[in-house]
Formats: C-alpha cells, structure tokens, sequence
C-alpha cells in the first residue's frame, strides 16, 4: 500500500484514489461505518428526546462525505404519510425527521460527485407503526428510486475492479432482515453486529480498556468471513451517548 496522506486521499473519494482496494471484495475489506445513521443532530425529534435519540453529527451525505462507507439503517413505518416519507428513521421507539427520501436523495447526490466509491446500506431494522411495516412497498420504492445503483446480491463476491466492469453505476450493497416480499436477488441477507456489551462507559476520548480488549478478542476470531457483519460501539456519559 502506498503512503497516502489527508490531503491526498481525501474521504469523499478515499476508495476510488486507492486502487490497491479493486483487487478486493467488499466482504474482504473493513469500512468505516455510521450507527443508526437517519438519528443525526440536525434531524427534529420530539421534545427533551434528542439527547438520548442523536447518533450522529451530521446527515447522509455528510456521514458519506466524511469517508463513512457503511450505513446502520433503522426504519419504522408511518402508513399516514405518503411515498417515501411512508419510511421514518428511528432510535428504538423515537423517531427522527429523517425520511427514506433524505437517504435516496444524499445517496443519489453523492454517488453522482463520487461514481467510484461503494457503499454499503444496512436496513437492520424495518419494523410497524401503528401498521405493520410494508415490506411490498417498501421493495418497490427501492427499487424504483435505487434499483439502478443496487449491487445484485449474486455480484456481492465480486472484486471492485469486477464490479465495476459490470455496472457503471452499481455501487450500493444492500443488506435487509429476510422477508418473503424482499426480492432476495436484490437485497443480501441481514448484516451480524457485535457489540461491546452493554456497560456504560464513562470515557469520552480514548477507547476504554475493556472496549480495547473486546475488539481485540473479536478479531481473533471474526463472525464471519463470507458474510458482512458489524463491529459497533457507543461511549456514554451523563447527558445521552
């Protein structure tokens, strides 16, 4: 690998400025990823919420800009909305401003600045509302507004440098909980996240000890490695996460 620098390799195109990476599978490679990434900070919520809610500082697009290549997706369903904003990001049982239309729209935006970077949409949630989640429709809008950017789940294997010969504009690997009106051509199956237990960690700057040592143990012995998953971590203090 050469020795890139910041202003070298600058994070909105680190993955197509690194040629070394299109030898390698997205399923070989580590990508920085968001959690809960439709929760950020200037998303609305409902009042004394936020706090506990917010995940992220920034947007879609923003999160992306900033070399985040994987994206931990949590969905609710609104049945009183209409088209995409049908689809409400959610934190447990709080939800953000944040609508499936403000991903389609960062997601189109970015590719279009940068064509050669992929990312990876983890729909690790999909759950009802006051309705039961519509995965039908849910299947159709992605399709309809993303299916010309979705990597077909077959192709996931498949080098960047693979990849790219066979789509100029398929970069997106989309990962989903089973459901038999997901198109399982289309989506690849839920993405694994391991996470750091459920201690609160009182350390805001450096990695805990404890924290340290659990990634250090995980990767000894990684969940899976044909399968995407997920190493995650939150550090709390007294005003929210």
């Amino acid at each position: 690998m050469n020795n890139y620098t910041f202003e070298t390799l600058t994070p909105h195109q680190w993955m197509g400025r690194t040629p070394e990476l299109d030898k390698l599978s997205l399923l070989e490679m580590t990508l920085p990823g968001t959690h809960n990434a439709g929760c950020d900070g200037e998303a609305s919520y409902a009042p004394l919420t936020a706090n506990w809610v917010v995940c992220q500082d920034v947007p879609f697009y923003a999160q992306l800009n900033r070399g985040a290549r994987a994206l931990d997706l949590r969905l609710v369903y609104d049945n009183d909305a209409s088209g995409l904003a049908r689809f409400r990001f959610t934190h447990n049982e709080y939800r953000s401003s944040r609508t499936l239309e403000d991903l389609v729209r960062d997601i189109k935006a970015f590719l279009e600045r940068s064509y050669n970077e992929f990312i990876v949409l983890d729909f690790h949630e999909l759950k009802g509302g006051e309705e039961s989640f519509d995965y039908k429709y849910f299947n159709e809008v992605m399709h309809k507004h993303l299916g010309e950017y979705i990597i077909p789940s077959q192709n996931k294997r498949l080098t960047l440098e693979q990849l790219k010969k066979v789509s100029r504009t398929q970069r997106l690997l989309v990962a989903t909980p089973s459901h038999y009106h997901l198109d399982w051509k289309t989506f690849c199956e839920q993405i694994e996240q391991k996470w750091a237990g459920n201690a609160v960690l009182q350390e805001t700057v450096t990695p805990t000890s404890t924290l340290l040592a659990y990634i250090i143990k995980t990767m000894e012995n990684p969940p899976s490695r044909d399968r995407l998953w997920a190493l995650s971590a939150a550090i709390f203090n007294a005003g929210g996460p």
